[in-house]
């Protein structure tokens, strides 16, 4: 799902916004006008440079051009430092555990890092940004934020985070995928982190300026000479191409009028794989999982204790269900190859030594399992009605609807429409549709489907960002989650015992966090809130003359953007 639920989304400005570069005081880099120049194509404007406000990638996209945060994320997972100077750790003294339980990190920055007006990024910068992201008013939720009890500055260059407990993601707070730090003296702290001008015309502390943005046409960077790592980037001008059509994008980058294509599909990646003048880089690990989403209360009810599901409270129906998915099948008719099976969330490392067995396709085993849950077909029509079923009504037919999203197109599509049909071989009547990810995601106020529980079984892709999945985690399946608009357990699965589990996780013990996380699995797998199907691909597609691009799930392409080169 490419696209954030916790968050209105931005109002896009409908006008051509130009932003010269010397409005920031830096001049005009000589090299940007004449020198080396790539084009990355993406199907849409991003709503600003805030990833944290629409988190559509796009964003993220050109956020990593120009904005830093303390930490960022490598494909292997490995986090690192860019505006610190190392990673606090217990060992060296920045992570201290105080005796009642709570943590106190402290930072270094580096101190030869500017903004590109020349104004030094410090600790002050930082502060801003944690206020503006507390405002009760205009501020917003950032993972791990919960935790946070405080940050007070040092000095310039370094600060502390109080936590109320031990928060085992706190090296991706003010980093990673989705969190930069913004300056102080220039944004407008008035206008609230979500709205401000500068997540329009931002400040640069990263390797590219922005120079241009024409809204529907194209934005242009032209490289920062106050960038702090020497040399970089070597790439004088990006100028990033809004292409909403899927095969001009693909023509662009066959011909070679585009460098880099941004979130190659499974059609994409297949139609260009072989070309010669096109790469392809393919995350050694995927994120997004495609998974049943299964509401455990009545259709339009929230209390699966008060109004339990008549199909899906039964869990031999939900084991049911998984075992009559031919998930091969999809993957391979579907998905040219690319998706791989998944059935537990713990799939990637480091987290994924938990020993879950695959779950058989087995249609005749899933026949049997819903006779037991009093779901027989006695009229002979191929539809089981309700015959002693639990919370069903007496002679109620096996109907429900099976909900999708729109934007995602043609594969999903498809894979709704199998999955439609091998149900329908064991007895299960589905009834297609669709919706915008838009209703779909609203929060309840705004007629959300799932906030309000106004769906049955839903089918989208979803994963978590990062190397940590416990705030994944706790959004799905804590029961607290199951609120509406406090989380993302809409399926309202209610366990005490995965409530407790998820408790154990706040720790900086790895091996006690690994075993909690199998215990989690282990529970998952037998209560089947959701049903996990397989990954969708998370790769990019670059021109042969490019190097150094490399496809990341735990940030986006351009997260190392400043050490691309070009074959000269």
């Amino acid at each position: 799902m490419q696209t954030t639920k916790f968050l209105k989304a931005f109002s896009q400005l409908g006008l051509v916004v130009l932003v010269l570069a010397s409005l920031f005081g830096c001049g005009k880099s000589p090299a940007a006008s004449s020198g080396s120049t790539i084009t990355i194509v993406i199907p849409e404007d991003p709503p600003n440079f805030n990833a944290m406000v629409g988190d559509t990638g796009y964003d993220a996209l050109v956020m990593h051009m120009t904005l830093l945060g303390l930490t960022k994320i490598d494909p292997q997972g490995v986090i690192y430092p860019v505006l610190t100077k190392e990673l606090p750790t217990q060992e060296n003294g920045g992570v201290v555990i105080n005796e009642d339980g709570s943590m106190d990190v402290t930072w270094t920055m580096r101190e030869d890092v500017t903004w590109s007006d020349g104004k030094p990024v410090t600790a002050e910068d930082v502060l801003f940004t944690y206020n503006a992201i507390m405002d009760p008013n205009t501020g917003t939720w950032i993972p791990g934020i919960d935790l946070v009890t405080g940050v007070d500055k040092i000095n310039d260059y370094s600060f502390v985070v109080h936590y109320s407990g031990i928060d085992p993601s706190y090296l991706t707070l003010f980093g990673g995928r989705q969190v930069v730090i913004w300056p102080a003296h220039y944004c407008d702290a008035a206008q609230g982190f979500s709205a401000w001008d500068c997540g329009i015309k931002p400040l640069s502390s990263g390797p590219y300026l922005l120079q241009e943005w024409v809204t529907g046409d194209h934005l242009t960077f032209v490289r920062n000479p106050k960038y702090y790592e020497a040399g970089k980037p070597s790439i004088d001008k990006v100028i990033v191409r809004i292409v909403p059509d899927t095969s001009v994008r693909e023509t662009m980058m066959r011909q070679g009028d585009a460098d880099v294509l941004m979130w190659a599909t499974e059609q994409v990646a297949d139609d260009l794989k072989n070309d010669t003048n096109v790469n392809l880089s393919i995350s050694s690990a995927s994120r997004f999982v495609m998974r049943l989403y299964l509401n455990l209360a009545a259709k339009g009810s929230i209390d699966p204790a008060a109004d339990p599901s008549p199909f899906f409270s039964d869990v031999r129906v939900r084991q049911a269900i998984r075992m009559a998915i031919d998930v091969d099948t999809i993957a391979g008719s579907v998905w040219h190859g690319f998706a791989q099976p998944v059935w537990t969330e713990f799939f990637r490392p480091p987290y994924d030594g938990c020993n879950i067995a695959r779950p058989k396709f087995d249609p005749e085993g899933a026949k049997a399992l819903l006779e037991q849950a009093g779901w027989i077909d006695e009229n002979g029509d191929g539809i089981r009605e309700c015959k002693g079923c639990m919370n069903g009504q007496e002679g109620q037919p096996f109907e429900f609807e099976l909900l999708t999203y729109s934007e995602y197109g043609e594969p999903l599509t498809l894979t709704q429409q199998l999955i439609g049909e091998q149900l329908k071989n064991v007895g299960i009547q589905t009834n297609l549709n669709q919706s915008q990810g838009s209703v779909m995601w609203a929060d309840s106020a705004s007629g959300g489907l799932e906030q309000n529980g106004n769906f049955e079984i839903d089918l989208y892709d979803d994963g978590y960002a990062g190397v940590d999945p416990t705030a994944f985690i706790v959004q799905y399946y804590q029961s607290d989650s199951a609120t509406p608009d406090y989380g993302w357990n809409v399926g309202r699965y209610i366990n005490p015992e995965i409530d407790a589990l998820i408790g154990n996780l706040y720790t900086l013990d790895e091996s006690q966090r690994k075993t909690t996380f199998c215990e989690i699995a282990k529970i998952l797998d037998n209560d089947l809130p959701q049903i996990l199907l397989f990954t969708t691909l998370n790769a990019d597609a670059y021109s042969t003359r490019l190097s150094g691009v490399e496809s990341n799930i735990n940030v986006v392409v351009t997260w190392n953007v400043a050490d691309w080169t070009l074959a000269k």
